[in-house]
């Protein structure tokens, strides 16, 4: 049974690692969903761990667990971790928190990729979100039984820019890496929710073909969400 729209808007929680997520993230959230109420979680050491690990380790995926469970226990509608890297412990997270709609942002740019390109490109600014993106993407390529080619292109330059305010260098090193990958790549993605800031600057020749998280993730889970519906009702 549907359940029938109610009058308070939808409470969403976005768990971050960096902090340049957070205004991109709501940005589009805010436009998919007018009136939405928005939880930040930010912990850094989420990213910084990750880095210093060479990976998610188990250790950073109990962090990553302690964290939703404090935005299970604050009562929301919807998780989104909006950090890549993190992506795919999502089904683990989904059974550690059953009644909880949990998300990973970039699901949906994932699914897209594989339905429309054989050779994919992976734009990124942090290493551990590359892999785990490139995992999603043989999941999802193995899911429907079609061979695909990820063509990776890493930057950590771009995030460390980012990281120190200097968003000028960040965007220049990520746009400047565009084209050479767009020429061997179908589909191109900008990994990190972070450079969703450039999207509106990719050329128009190739803006079709570069896909950036927020706005799918933001309407997918407005259509999770039944555009308002209170996940528990």
């Amino acid at each position: 049974m549907t359940p029938e729209p109610t009058t308070q808007p939808p409470t969403v929680t976005l768990v971050h690692a960096v902090l340049p997520a957070l205004a991109p993230m709501q940005a589009a959230l805010a436009q998919a969903i007018p009136g939405v109420h928005i939880r930040h979680l930010l912990d850094e050491g989420l990213s910084t761990e990750a880095e210093r690990y060479g990976g998610v380790t188990r250790a950073c995926t109990e962090r990553m667990l302690t964290i939703l469970g404090l935005a299970v226990e604050a009562r929301t509608d919807a998780v989104l971790l909006t950090c890549t890297a993190y992506s795919t412990m999502v089904p683990e997270a989904r059974t550690r928190f059953p009644g909880t709609p949990l998300y990973a942002v970039d699901q949906v740019m994932v699914e897209r990729a594989v339905a429309r390109a054989t050779r994919i490109g992976v734009l990124a600014t942090f290493a551990a979100g590359l892999q785990q993106q490139q995992e999603m993407l043989e999941r999802e390529a193995a899911l429907h039984g079609k061979p695909i080619e990820i063509v990776p292109s890493l930057h950590p330059d771009a995030m460390a820019a980012l990281r120190r305010g200097d968003t000028a260098e960040h965007d220049r090193i990520v746009l400047a890496a565009l084209p050479a990958l767009i020429e061997t790549a179908e589909i191109v993605l900008l990994a990190q929710v972070s450079m969703a800031r450039v999207a509106d600057r990719v050329p128009a020749e190739y803006r079709d073909r570069v896909l950036s998280s927020p706005q799918l993730a933001a309407e997918a889970l407005r259509d999770a969400l039944g555009m308002g519906v209170r996940a528990g009702a």
